[in-house]
C-alpha cells in the first residue's frame, strides 16, 4: 500500500521505544501458536486412548462407527457425522460456534438426531478411507446420514442455519 500511496510515509509514527513496546506484544501471539502446536505435537505421539477428540468426552457424542451408522439409519434414525481432528482450526471454531451451542442441540434433539464424530487428528485409514467415499480429502467434514435418501455433506463452514436447512430435510 505504501507503494501505491507514498504521501502515507508521513503519517508512519518514527522508530522509537514504543517499537519494542509493539514486539513484546506481538510476541504473544507467536508464543500461543507454539503452545498450541506443542498440544497437536503430543495428540500425534501421544497413545490413541489419549486423545481427548477420541474420549469423545463431548456428552451426547459417541464415537464414529459405520456399522453403527447403517444399523441405525436402516432402523429410520438419522446420523450427523462430524470428521474432525485436534489440529484443524476450522472444525474447532465450528464446534465451538456452531455444533457446541444449545440452538443447534435443540435442533439435532427435536429431530432426534444420533451425533458421532470421526477423530481424524492422526489420520486413521478407515476415517481416510470414509472421507474418500465422500469425495473429500481432508477435515472439515459434516454430513447428514438420512433414512431412504443419499447421505448430505454440508459445508466446511457452518452455521446454525445450515445445519437447520439440512435438518428440515429429514
Amino acid at each position: 500500500l505504501l507503494a501505491w500511496f507514498p504521501a502515507w510515509l508521513k503519517k508512519l509514527p518514527r522508530p522509537g521505544n514504543w517499537m519494542n513496546t509493539l514486539k513484546k506484544w506481538l510476541s504473544l501471539p507467536m508464543f500461543a501458536t507454539v503452545a498450541w502446536l506443542g498440544w497437536v505435537l503430543w495428540l500425534q505421539l501421544s497413545p490413541t486412548s489419549a486423545t481427548p477428540a477420541a474420549q469423545v468426552a463431548e456428552g451426547k457424542w459417541q464415537p464414529w462407527d459405520e456399522a453403527a451408522i447403517a444399523n441405525l439409519v436402516s432402523q429410520g434414525k438419522p446420523v450427523f457425522v462430524d470428521f474432525t481432528a485436534a489440529w484443524c482450526v476450522s472444525c474447532q471454531a465450528n464446534k465451538r460456534l456452531v455444533l457446541n451451542t444449545e440452538t443447534v442441540d435443540n435442533a439435532f434433539t427435536a429431530k432426534n438426531v444420533t451425533l458421532m464424530r470421526a477423530d481424524w487428528t492422526k489420520q486413521d485409514p478407515k476415517i481416510t478411507d470414509a472421507l474418500k467415499s465422500l469425495g473429500r480429502s481432508g477435515v472439515p467434514v459434516y454430513v447428514l446420514h438420512r433414512p431412504g435418501k443419499s447421505p448430505l455433506v454440508l459445508p466446511e463452514v457452518l452455521a446454525a442455519g445450515i445445519v437447520n436447512e439440512a435438518l428440515a430435510t429429514l
